[in-house]
């Protein structure tokens, strides 16, 4: 009986775990994509998200950092991108579902460069594993 309480209790700690990673519907709005104009800060090429921060000047000219999550490395490899796509002082445009409580987040679904040209594209990505209002809502 004792064998079979331990089990338990390891099985809701890791079921937890488990489903607590892909909670982005509550994390994030998803039927919700604005605009943001900004400089990179800084970029954190790891898994299992990338990270993309942003400094994004507001009306009222105060700077507000963003992070912007995007898909694992793996994948953004897949579709030809790396480390190096996206450099520190960069200015960008991030269209993003914004943190569902308000706060500076966001669910990457493209980049556009000065240049124009748009990168991490949430809709290159295989449909099983688009997100947001962009994408399907699947996990």
């Amino acid at each position: 009986m004792k064998r079979v309480f331990v089990v338990l209790v390891i099985l809701s700690i890791s079921a937890g775990t488990v489903f607590a990673h892909h909670g982005r519907g509550s994390t994030y709005d998803t039927k919700k994509q604005i605009s943001l104009k900004g400089t990179v800060s800084q970029l954190l090429w790891r898994n299992p998200h990338i990270a993309i921060f942003v400094d994004v000047k507001g009306e009222d000219g105060k700077v507000d950092t963003w992070v912007i999550e995007h898909s694992n490395i793996r994948q953004l490899a897949w579709l030809g991108y790396g480390k190096n796509t996206l450099q520190v002082g960069m200015q960008v445009t991030a269209f993003v579902n914004p943190g569902s409580n308000g706060e500076p987040i966001g669910l990457c679904q493209k980049i556009v460069l000065a240049d124009g040209k748009e990168i991490f594209q949430r809709n290159d990505l295989p449909p099983n594993l688009r997100r947001g209002a962009a994408g399907i809502v699947v996990d």
